[in-house]
């Protein structure tokens, strides 16, 4: 995430200089795509930046072809009837990513960071799901967002999370161990000092069936390209015996 999305800091090329400083030969910008439903509620790219994005994006493409490939890509909610944005935006782009940070109910937008109901809780699963199959998402961001709020993960929530999981893998779509997750520490659940996010109980399943794996830094710094949350995810997903691939395909 860069600037424009007004709660991440360095520009496009900050954030490629450090790659190449760190001796990657790849880099995706996956920057939160503009929603005007979500303008009053989300702090994200405003749709006027949206070409500001893609030219950044395109001069530093130019800039250091030959030292590194850089992917275009946003970091966007699935929202019922709107297919024909996801098909216009990977016109300009490389990619999607779904970023599942609201869900649709009783006619309103909720916050994901705040549900915690078995309703609630179904509805992000069957809206996950449903943006699987579709096709639009290269791979699936912080799959587990949606138990921040539950502390109690029974086994109702456990069956729901393995439909999510089963989908991923029927529909070829890797799952993202979030870094940022990480970053945002651990906390007190019975007794046990867990992440929010990645949650250990839904990782557990994801092992179970065999489900590829990708760390992602989600940066919202240039310095945080690589850091320690990045080993700690590794370190995560090793202990946990999960298939880790170290790069997507974009061909």
């Amino acid at each position: 995430h860069m600037y424009l999305c007004r709660h991440a800091t360095g520009t496009i090329d900050d954030y490629v200089k450090e790659a190449i400083k760190l001796g990657f030969d790849s880099i995706g910008f996956s920057d939160h795509a503009p929603w005007d439903e979500l303008i009053d509620r989300s702090v994200r790219m405003y749709a006027s930046d949206y070409k500001t994005y893609l030219h950044q994006l395109k001069n530093a493409i130019k800039t250091y072809k030959g030292q590194i490939k850089i992917y275009k890509g946003l970091e966007i909610e699935y929202f019922n009837g709107k297919n024909e944005r996801y098909v216009e935006l990977l016109k300009d782009l490389d990619y999607l990513t779904l970023g599942q940070h609201y869900i649709e109910m009783n006619g309103k937008l909720v916050s994901v960071y705040r549900i915690s109901s078995i309703e609630e809780l179904t509805i992000y699963k069957n809206t996950l799901i449903k943006a699987i199959k579709t096709g639009y998402f290269k791979f699936i961001s912080h799959p587990d967002l949606f138990l921040f709020s539950t502390k109690e993960v029974t086994q109702e929530i456990l069956d729901l999370s393995e439909e999510i999981i089963i989908a991923a893998k029927e529909n070829h779509v890797p799952l993202e161990v979030n870094a940022n997750g990480i970053r945002k520490g651990r906390i007190s659940i019975h007794d046990r000092i867990l992440y929010r996010y990645p949650r250990e109980e839904f990782w557990k399943l994801v092992q179970k069936h065999d489900v590829p794996v990708i760390i992602s830094s989600d940066a919202h710094k240039p310095e945080l390209l690589f850091d320690e949350a990045i080993i700690n995810a590794e370190n995560f997903s090793r202990r946990l015996g999960l298939r880790v691939v170290e790069a997507l395909d974009f061909e």
